[in-house]
């Protein structure tokens, strides 16, 4: 956990100058740690000449707050870093809509400094508000009806997913979702089955915006393939929210393809997190059970597993392994048609 918090802090350009685990035997309501630990971390700050506390936890509002006055410099909780991540990825308008949605959500408790910007917005009115009506809570009123605003939109784009979603269903056309933790290799394996070449970086997350393409698996066969976001263990609950049309897609899609980076150590791991995120997603029971798991980037590590006797080992980028995953989906399809 930690060293993902570093990871997520570096694909942010931000220089990790040191790092701690506080173990916390009760939560302070007011500043999440202790006042001794808090007196530590306020010497580190001032020897080091620190600009930046990042917290690897979810910090309510008022604890951001107090930890920023008793420290005196900028403090962010992991779901900020990881919307922040999001926020530069996003390249479609529905991708730029859905982080904007999830800052918002979660900017909308923090209001201290954080939306000041907002008062240019309104011009030079000064009756927007009625009188006696505080400048928090015109701030507060603002960004609700921002808030609005994106999901109506949003609310229009899974209008259209769900049109084209029948559209499928009536023609009898079986899809495949691609999920799995963030940089495994999902966009490397739908370029190498689509044979198309959307973006694909060694960034977390360089995937935000879901595409969904024809695969010819065989001459008497054709499925649509769909890239998703990347999942990461403990997902902001703003991002859930703001990510539902795009998480709709795996939830009707026929079949699931859990791509697994089998050169991270911690793999396992990973493949469990996965898997708890979709039982939180409610995920259909049956879907979950016939999960094609594929261990992805075998050209990364030194010892070569069996292709011949394991289906699931593949390298995207240098194409081994796909033939026998595209007669792992034949079989999945047939199975399910018996």
């Amino acid at each position: 956990m930690m060293n993902e918090m570093v990871n997520l802090c570096i694909n942010l350009n931000i220089q990790v100058i040191g790092k701690k685990i506080v173990n916390i035997k009760k939560i302070n309501a007011s500043t999440l740690i202790g006042k001794g630990t808090l007196n530590k971390i306020f010497s580190q700050v001032n020897e080091k000449k620190l600009n930046l506390l990042i917290c690897n936890c979810s910090l309510t509002p008022n604890q951001q707050r107090n930890l920023e006055n008793h420290l005196k410099i900028k403090v962010v909780d992991r779901s900020g870093i990881i919307i922040e991540i999001f926020a530069k990825r996003a390249l479609s308008n529905e991708g730029k809509m859905q982080v904007q949605l999830a800052e918002m959500i979660y900017r909308k408790s923090r209001l201290v400094r954080a939306w000041t910007h907002l008062e240019r917005q309104r011009g030079g009115t000064s009756f927007v508000g009625g009188p006696g009506e505080l400048q928090i809570e015109l701030d507060r009123r603002l960004i609700q009806e921002k808030i609005d605003k994106i999901k109506r939109k949003l609310k229009g784009v899974a209008k259209r997913r769900s049109i084209q979603r029948k559209s499928r269903i009536k023609n009898n056309f079986k899809i495949f979702a691609l999920v799995g933790y963030t940089n495994a290799g999902k966009t490397q394996l739908f370029n190498r089955l689509t044979k198309e070449k959307q973006k694909s970086v060694n960034k977390l997350f360089s995937t935000l915006d879901t595409k969904i393409s024809k695969v010819f698996i065989n001459k008497d066969t054709t499925v649509g393939l769909i890239d998703t976001v990347g999942f990461i263990n403990n997902i902001p609950t703003q991002l859930i929210e703001s990510f539902k049309a795009t998480f709709e897609e795996i939830h009707q899609a026929d079949f699931i393809i859990n791509v697994v980076d089998i050169s991270d150590q911690n793999y396992k791991g990973k493949i469990n997190n996965t898997f708890e995120i979709l039982k939180d997603m409610n995920f259909d029971y049956k879907k979950l059970n016939q999960i094609i798991t594929v261990y992805n980037k075998i050209d990364l590590i030194n010892r070569k597993p069996d292709l011949v006797n394991n289906k699931n080992y593949l390298s995207a980028i240098k194409g081994q392994g796909i033939d026998l995953l595209r007669d792992n989906m034949i079989k999945i399809i047939n199975h399910s048609t018996t």
